[in-house]
């Protein structure tokens, strides 16, 4: 039991490194506007400006798409 718990922990810290997402690290997106079209976003560290259907965008304008 005392030696599952620390390769417990590293493997929940292991799994939260690789799924974080460095596409948007730097990008704060602030919702400007919502029609029936979809939401549009903006972004103040960057200054792009996007629009998506449904939710946050997961990407950072400024950085080239992967």
């Amino acid at each position: 039991m005392l030696v599952l718990l620390p390769l417990i922990v590293i493997a929940v810290y292991l799994g939260l490194y690789l799924m974080r997402s460095g596409r948007t690290a730097d990008c704060r997106w602030r919702q400007t506007g919502r029609d029936a079209e979809g939401i549009d976003w903006a972004c103040p560290v960057c200054g792009g400006s996007t629009r998506t259907e449904k939710g946050e965008p997961r990407f950072c304008a400024a950085k080239p798409a992967p």
